[in-house]
């Protein structure tokens, strides 16, 4: 088993967002994204199937040119292969979910 302490694990920076692995496998991959406002995850393209959870704050996911309002709680599934891209509106804490 492994515990894994979020709070503690939080880390915000002025001159970009922090991005954490937290777990790595073959088929698997659990980051934590800290966001200060107005930051964001440059529009990418992966090949893997992308969970988003918002932790805690506001801000946008945008997948293939659909954006989506987020705020504490949010869920959003992305498909492989599609654009995304995430912006944060107010300090903001996501996990990352990235699996095959």
């Amino acid at each position: 088993m492994q515990h894994l302490d979020l709070d503690k694990l939080k880390e915000f920076a002025a001159k970009g967002l922090v991005k954490k692995e937290l777990v790595v496998t073959d088929n698997f991959k659990l980051l934590l994204i800290c966001f200060e406002p107005g930051q964001a995850v440059e529009p990418c393209v992966m090949s893997r199937s992308t969970a988003f959870y918002i932790v805690e704050g506001t801000g946008v996911v945008i997948e293939a040119g659909e954006a989506v309002q987020v705020s504490n709680g949010s869920l959003v599934l992305i498909k492989p292969e599609l654009e995304r891209q995430i912006k944060a509106e107010s300090k903001m804490v996501v996990l990352a979910i990235q699996y095959s």
